[in-house]
């Protein structure tokens, strides 16, 4: 797998949870799937969070209230709980 992590949030969460977070867990030498250091200019966001959907070992999902309103952390969580099985949880 490319990445050990892959990071669902809402944007509202990022600067309060999400960044720390990030540096906390990239400090013990997780490779994250993280929006601000994964998406590039000219990504295609569909192909890009599939990639990172798929290429990583476990998904950490931060859940809040603009979470469950925005349709994007949705499509992330489907794609997370679809790889679960009832041997391997993805989801921490």
């Amino acid at each position: 797998m490319k990445w050990d992590i892959f990071l669902s949030h809402a944007h509202e969460d990022k600067d309060d949870l999400v960044k720390p977070l990030v540096e906390r867990l990239a400090a013990c030498g997780l490779r994250i799937w993280y929006d601000d250091t994964s998406l590039r200019v000219g990504d295609s966001l569909y192909r890009s969070i599939d990639r990172g959907l798929s290429e990583s070992s476990y998904g950490i999902v931060v859940l809040s209230k603009a979470f469950f309103r925005k349709a994007w952390t949705q499509r992330e969580l489907g794609g997370l709980v679809s790889r679960e099985t009832v041997d391997k949880n993805i989801i921490l």
